[in-house]
């Protein structure tokens, strides 16, 4: 079977203005913006921090970046995530459009309280980390409901 395709003159066109719409629609929907923009870029991973009565749950953003690439580390009340993505391309293959590539990143946020050591566990799923962070004491007094 032979497919033949021909661009229409206005293909540039539209491919330039369906780009723009889809910058303006991006920047206007708050949930997909980064919380901060420092000169450099984004800040990566882009995550949420929630708590029950006896765990806090953070959840990073991670596409692309297997587990073996990532390391949390916990001192005190700080997690940090640090981590690189790696672009693989097969040798015979040209790019033809690059929005995503290698990189490294690191990302420390303060924990609302001291967490232990031992009980730690991170997943990965669908680019979503998620570290699991035993309390170092059980709280009751944040709103939670009693057990």
């Amino acid at each position: 079977m032979t497919l033949h395709t021909q661009m229409a003159p206005t293909a540039t066109i539209a491919r330039v203005q369906n780009q723009f719409d889809r910058i303006l629609e991006t920047s206007m929907n708050t949930a997909m913006m980064p919380v901060a923009m420092p000169q450099h870029g984004p800040i990566m991973p882009m995550l949420n921090i929630y708590e029950t009565q006896d765990r806090i749950f953070v959840e990073a953003e991670l596409p692309g970046v297997p587990l073996d690439d990532v390391d949390v580390t916990v001192v005190g009340n700080q997690l940090t995530i640090t981590g690189r993505r790696t672009l693989l391309i097969p040798e015979e293959a040209a790019i033809v459009t690059k929005e995503r590539g290698s990189l490294k990143f690191q990302r420390t946020v303060l924990l609302p309280d001291m967490v232990r050591e031992e009980g730690i566990r991170a997943s990965m799923r669908k680019g979503i980390l998620t570290v699991s962070l035993p309390r170092m004491n059980t709280i009751v007094d944040r709103g939670f409901p009693m057990a």
